[in-house]
């Protein structure tokens, strides 16, 4: 039944104008920023100055990689607003024929569709530690295997979208940094929508951040290890195994990770696959009092005010310690990456030229030192 579904089409008819979607996402998600390769310290220090060392979620070195969804933010509106643009795209693509759109419209059609689908899931059961072990009552199944979208009278379980739609037609391997889980080991969200014009150069940002953080590839005690990711999507894009998927990661890989990759082990191994939900919390489900959370407004303002535009009264408690020490740890990234601006003259020995002046911008020395970069 899925291969009504095979990006067959050339034809620019039609275009769905997702902007709700970025509207929506601008707010709800919180940018960490790109990995800097530092792992996670042990569970219980990064709640040293929050007030309670005590935590029910993730416990990885990879916790504080990956933009998060401000779920801890939404009200009933919020989900509500989730729910219509998600019931809207089903709706939107039932009322025209699919051969109507473009490949690359189809493929931000079905991105943007799994993932508010993901979204819309978590919210309704939030607070919860992780996405997998959300249960859809009426199908007595698991959220990634429940018949949750129907489209054109084929009814499509999160798992039928990702791998018997999009990593079935869609050849390029770059589709799997279009996906999210809603887990912390899996690809980030991004800030806006995929679009039909843009969904490649998108899905390339995306799969630079992934490779690049521990979360995509690491290196422990010496040895090379990759994502889960990668092992699943191997019978779609990696049959050559490894030497396809070294190939892949080769494209995106920035200094430091191309020393890794150098290792290139016979057979790469997988590290362990966090699996906690990826909202500002990490998967916590036990709050941090009031009094923990007025001794460290200063660190985790920011998270509230980046909702307060769509909703003010969506607040359900208190922010956690584990979502003060990822602002914290967002916030000292973000300054370790800021550079400087510097203003040179360019002279000439033609007489009638204009002066002009050429902006340059430079790396900061201690960032530059940090990567690996000359």
């Amino acid at each position: 039944p899925f291969s009504v579904f095979a990006p067959y089409s050339t034809s620019t008819r039609y275009r769905i104008d997702h902007q709700p979607w970025t509207d929506f996402l601008s707010r709800a998600v919180y940018t960490v920023g790109r990995s800097d390769r530092k792992p996670a310290r042990r569970p219980g220090e990064s709640y040293r100055n929050a007030g309670t060392r005590l935590s029910t979620g993730s416990s990885s070195r990879y916790r504080f990689e990956g933009n998060r969804i401000m779920f801890h933010t939404f009200n009933d509106e919020v989900e509500t607003y989730v729910g219509l643009y998600r019931q809207g795209l089903q709706d939107t693509m039932n009322r025209v024929d699919y051969g109507d759109f473009s490949r690359d419209e189809q493929l931000a059609f079905w991105l943007n569709l799994y993932n508010a689908v993901v979204i819309h899931e978590i919210a309704k059961a939030h607070p919860v530690s992780r996405p997998s072990r959300i249960r859809i009552r009426d199908q007595n199944a698991r959220l990634f295997d429940a018949k949750l979208v129907e489209v054109h009278g084929v009814k499509l379980s999160l798992n039928d979208i990702r791998y018997n739609i999009v990593y079935r037609y869609w050849r390029t391997s770059d589709v799997i940094y279009g996906l999210w889980s809603g887990e912390i080991g899996g690809t980030g969200i991004m800030p806006s929508a995929f679009e039909g014009t843009t969904v490649r150069s998108q899905l390339r940002l995306n799969g630079r951040e992934f490779v690049n953080s521990l979360r995509g590839v690491d290196r422990i005690r010496g040895k090379m290890r990759i994502s889960q990711l990668y092992v699943d999507a191997r019978p779609y894009y990696f049959q050559n195994w490894p030497d396809d998927l070294y190939a892949h990661l080769s494209r995106y890989a920035d200094w430091t990770t191309a020393q890794i990759i150098a290792l290139r082990p016979e057979n790469p191994k997988p590290s362990r696959y966090d699996l906690s939900t990826a909202d500002v919390e990490s998967g916590e489900t036990v709050r941090s009092s009031a009094n923990d959370n007025a001794a460290a407004v200063a660190a985790g303002a920011d998270l509230g005010e980046r909702w307060s535009k769509l909703s003010d009264t969506g607040m359900r408690g208190g922010l956690s310690g584990e979502a003060l020490a990822l602002a914290r740890r967002s916030e000292a990234r973000l300054e370790r990456r800021r550079g400087s601006v510097v203003i040179l003259d360019v002279k000439t020995d033609d007489p009638d030229a204009p002066q002009a002046q050429t902006l340059s911008v430079e790396p900061d020395e201690k960032t530059a030192d940090e990567e690996g970069q000359p």
